[in-house]
């Protein structure tokens, strides 16, 4: 009977490796999720430790033939749109009830020498070669991310791989959405932003200089609120190097200290304060956390496993330290709502609808309405950001308008003025 080397998380999200006696690789999962293990690798023969900075040579041709196409194009990357289509074709084919090899084999094929069928046929070698799915997907391409693998390495290991992968295109097409709406709504604000620093530079270096000459041959002088606008402009003509280097100085200054180990769990605790703004920080996390946390689970990982995955979507150093606590909770036996709730960044809403589902048993499907509602909740809050950014730029363009407008019709009337004193 071959023994086959495993490694596995158990029922506390501890990752544990050994070997085990079976008559095959299925055999052998089944063998040990019968013990309370979640696989994640179960391979064939005991396990090789690796030298460090030696990397180990393929044992067979197709390896060799896999490393040199490696060697020969570089790992291979996919954009977030082809990330999806591929994780959704792939789900499909499972789904229809395909095996792995052939629906790879068949995505390999449809394709000459495209992304798709590149990934497909290093992945397709990688499992000949005996690796597990979620293995291969590490080795294949850096753009399957950890988290990407513990889904599939989920759901191979509780048999239901085309729904995971069904579920992590879902996710993906979430994720790709959100930030699709997030740049479309900044495009107006950002026209008119350009447009306002356009239209400040335009007055300040040809109009108003043009204006100064005509106000300067005036009787009884110039108005004082016309003087400080020429005086300002005069400056900014003379001194707008000097303005330049401040702003790069402080921009930089600043750039430093929220990326240090004092400035930024500071920087990224008040990005969560400012107003409006915090709401859409807040919203987006509580969508990505808890959808990833429901496709984690909802695979079958351990929910202690699962949260160590799901807290890294965030770069904020302050709520990755929340997390954290979270983490420690559960570990130590507390309920998930009660973990999420000593937090204070979960709403009473949310936590109380993670209690309906520790209460029920259905956890992820929970977690996953959770983040449909956050969803929702995350593009009003858009809409207020946006609501709020379009005016405030058309008051400052308007104010500026206003400004040129007040110095002309004070030149025109003071001419009018003139000449009628003239007659």
């Amino acid at each position: 009977m071959p023994t086959f080397a495993y490694q596995a998380s158990d029922a506390a999200g501890r990752d544990v490796s050994g070997s085990i006696d079976a008559q095959d690789r299925a055999s052998a999962v089944r063998a040990l999720t019968g013990k309370g293990l979640q696989p994640f690798q179960v391979k064939e023969g005991a396990v090789k430790t690796p030298v460090r900075g030696v990397k180990a040579a393929p044992t067979t041709a197709k390896g060799k033939a896999a490393a040199a196409e490696e060697v020969a194009h570089g790992p291979i990357k996919l954009g977030g749109k082809q990330l999806q289509l591929f994780t959704e074709e792939l789900g499909e084919l499972l789904e229809a009830g395909m095996r792995l090899e052939q629906a790879l084999k068949l995505m390999e094929g449809k394709g000459t020498g495209g992304t798709h069928s590149r990934i497909a046929n290093r992945l397709g070698n990688l499992i000949r070669e005996g690796h597990p799915f979620s293995s291969a997907l590490k080795q294949a391409s850096p753009s399957f991310n950890e988290l990407f693998c513990a889904v599939a390495a989920a759901g191979e290991a509780g048999g239901s791989l085309s729904e995971s992968m069904k579920r992590q295109g879902q996710y993906l097409a979430k994720v790709r959405e959100l930030k699709s709406q997030v740049l479309v709504a900044l495009i107006y604000p950002g026209f008119l932003g350009f447009s306002a620093v356009a239209v400040t530079i335009i007055f300040t270096t040809f109009l108003i200089p043009r204006l100064s000459g005509m106000m300067s041959r005036m009787r009884g002088g110039v108005p004082k609120g016309v003087q400080l606008i020429l005086d300002f402009s005069a400056f900014m003509r003379s001194y707008w190097w000097l303005l330049l280097a401040g702003s790069a100085l402080i921009g930089l200054a600043f750039w430093v200290w929220s990326g240090s180990k004092k400035g930024r769990p500071v920087w990224d605790e008040t990005k969560l304060k400012i107003p409006f703004f915090g709401n859409v920080l807040m919203a987006n996390f509580h969508t990505q956390f808890l959808e990833t946390l429901a496709s984690l689970t909802g695979g079958g990982l351990p929910l202690l496993k699962g949260l160590e995955l799901a807290s890294r979507i965030s770069a904020n150093q302050f709520i990755q330290k929340q997390l954290l606590n979270v983490i420690d909770g559960v570990r130590d036996g507390s309920a998930l709502s009660r973990s999420l709730e000593k937090t204070a960044l979960f709403p009473i809403n949310l936590l109380e609808m993670v209690r309906i589902g520790e209460h029920t048993g259905d956890i992820s499907g929970t977690l996953r309405r959770a983040a449909d509602r956050c969803g929702r909740e995350l593009e009003k809050s858009l809409e207020k950001l946006m609501a709020m950014l379009q005016p405030m730029i058309i008051l400052v363009m308007a104010g500026l308008v206003g400004v040129m407008a007040y110095m002309m019709i004070t030149i025109i009337y003071d001419t009018v003025a003139t000449l009628n004193s003239r007659n």
